[in-house]
């Protein structure tokens, strides 16, 4: 019997134009967005810290 050779896929090219694409738009997100990049970073700060108060919160409810 003939065993057939099972290949696998090369994945190396899609890897590398996700790369190339990802730090595009990473590289030309602050010219797109410009001042409102501030105002969406600073809104993820805040939430973010509301959530961890909350979560610190919580946390001490459960451990009291």
């Amino acid at each position: 019997m003939k065993k057939l050779a099972v290949r696998k896929p090369d994945v190396s090219p899609l890897i590398s134009n996700l790369l190339l694409v990802s730090a595009v738009v990473v590289a030309s997100t602050p010219v797109l967005l410009g001042d409102r990049l501030v105002l969406i970073a600073s809104g993820v700060v805040r939430q973010g810290a509301i959530q961890l108060q909350e979560f610190s919160i919580f946390l001490q409810k459960l451990l009291s």
